[in-house]
């Protein structure tokens, strides 16, 4: 067997969902918009010590009835900078808790900055944190680091399913995190070739055969049958092939039923010869040159070298032309399924990053009224860095506005139905996960293999069959 490069740190346990039901309430945002009406007093519900939760029995409330009163600081830290988002949530925030001040700093989500990120947090200097990724979140509070908020959101009458849909990720039945943060992921189209091919409205739903007919349409090739304008291509990270059986399966995406993993499923087979066929054929740019070039896939889109590519945070940069000039509409598809008929799991927001408090937070009340607005109101400055929310009160319309000041002055930029249908998405089925043993390793061996196949140096028939023998080792070794 190939030796797997190198290890990360993992978790040995099982995400459960809970079901509930919810009221809504809350004061209006600060700036107007439309928001749920709020009860002045927080339920005393709580939730069982090591068990389900237990349904909450009044309306939630968002806003904490001395919110004008409390006081407190709160160290906060994020991936974004403050022009994507984090200053207008900061600034919201203070609007309803005028004396808590909120302080950010920015880190990278990538391996050195989570490990930046976790030492900070063991040195006390962390009160609040945007955290990215089941296993990231997930090994820091099966590694004790995160603070208990079981009962802090059961008096708040906040239930985590009803709340952020798809989201009751809980540690032994006690909930350490908020997961509203969300992926949209979706087919972002170069609208002037789109309509030059003669393909009509956006589809409201398709399959990948129809998506790959219609990047045959607009791709173009030389006399020579050289490729010029590729058709299409996948995101630029090795594992948004895995995106394609999540839109299947709809949960638990490297697992089967038993618990044990499931590459041996031949939906991996199918996806991957798709992906093959596609680059042979000079209708899909070769994700392994994205790879090894450490091009993104918009950036391609920007300079017409595809003419779509599957996308999730491009939104944040369409504005941006001095740095990325182009003079098309940028529109979006839903991301294609497999079969006719199929729900399609991936086109809701994905819980994909969680708020949370380090267990030796300063001011942890002030923190948890920090977490909770950032996860309700001010989700919405997370699609300010082309992210978005699980929150499932979110209103569209105040988002478009929030981007681009107007849908008028959208328009100019995005086909804004699209972008409302197909990343906004509010309340679209979604993508999540309840198991994640050995999560870490399997992603390490994915990264792996996924090089193998798609260069070429090993078959997909072989690939998946020992990328489906590690990983099963590595469930074991997590359960035993």
């Amino acid at each position: 067997m190939k030796k797997v490069m190198c290890s990360l740190l993992s978790t040995a346990m099982i995400l459960s969902l809970t079901a509930c039901s919810g009221g809504s309430s809350a004061p209006a945002p600060s700036d107007g918009s439309k928001a749920p009406e709020t009860t002045a007093a927080a339920s005393e519900t709580t939730a069982a010590s090591g068990g389900g939760q237990e349904a909450p029995t009044g309306d939630p409330v968002y806003i904490a009835p001395n919110a004008a009163d409390m006081t407190g600081t709160v160290r906060f830290w994020t991936a974004f900078d403050g022009k994507y988002g984090t200053a207008k949530l900061i600034e919201d925030f203070n609007q309803y808790y005028p004396n808590i001040k909120v302080e950010y700093d920015v880190y990278s989500n990538n391996s050195e900055g989570n490990l930046k990120a976790d030492t900070a947090m063991m040195a006390g200097e962390i009160d609040a944190l945007l955290s990215f990724g089941a296993f990231n979140t997930s090994a820091r509070w099966e590694n004790n680091m995160l603070l208990d908020i079981t009962d802090k959101l059961a008096a708040d009458n906040l239930d985590l399913d009803e709340e952020w849909a798809g989201g009751g990720y809980l540690y032994n039945g006690r909930s350490y995190a908020i997961p509203s943060g969300g992926l949209s992921v979706f087919i972002a189209l170069n609208m002037t070739r789109w309509n030059a091919a003669g393909l009509g409205d956006i589809p409201e739903e398709w399959t990948w055969d129809e998506y790959i007919e219609a990047c045959r349409k607009m791709t173009e090739k030389d006399s020579a049958g050289e490729t010029l304008v590729y058709g299409g291509t996948d995101f630029n990270q090795r594992d948004y092939w895995t995106y394609a059986v999540r839109q299947t399966k709809g949960k638990d995406v490297f697992y089967n039923e038993e618990g044990m993993a499931d590459f041996d499923n031949p939906l991996c087979a199918t996806i991957l010869q798709r992906y093959k066929d596609c680059e042979d054929e000079g209708i899909w740019f070769k994700k392994m040159d994205l790879i090894s070039n450490g091009q993104k896939s918009r950036d391609l889109l920007w300079n017409e070298t595809v003419a779509s590519c599957v996308e999730s945070i491009i939104t944040r940069f369409v504005t941006d032309t001095e740095k990325y000039p182009h003079d098309f509409i940028l529109g979006y598809a839903p991301y294609p399924i497999n079969a006719p008929g199929e729900t399609n799991y991936a086109q809701g927001n994905m819980p994909n990053s969680f708020f949370c408090i380090p267990k030796n937070a300063q001011d942890p009340d002030a923190a948890y009224e920090f977490i909770k607005f950032a996860s309700t109101y001010g989700g919405k400055y997370l699609y300010m860095a082309g992210h978005t929310t699980t929150w499932t009160k979110t209103n569209p319309d105040e988002i478009v506005d929030l981007i681009f000041g107007s849908a008028e002055e959208a328009s100019k930029w995005i086909d804004v139905d699209s972008y409302i249908a197909n990343v906004l998405a509010v309340g679209a089925p979604a993508y999540h996960e309840e198991r994640i043993v050995a999560y870490a390793e399997i992603q390490t061996i994915l990264q792996e293999y996924t090089d193998y196949i798609l260069n070429g140096s090993m078959s997909i028939e072989d690939g998946l069959a020992e990328m489906n023998e590690l990983c099963n080792e590595a469930i074991e070794e997590k359960m035993r």
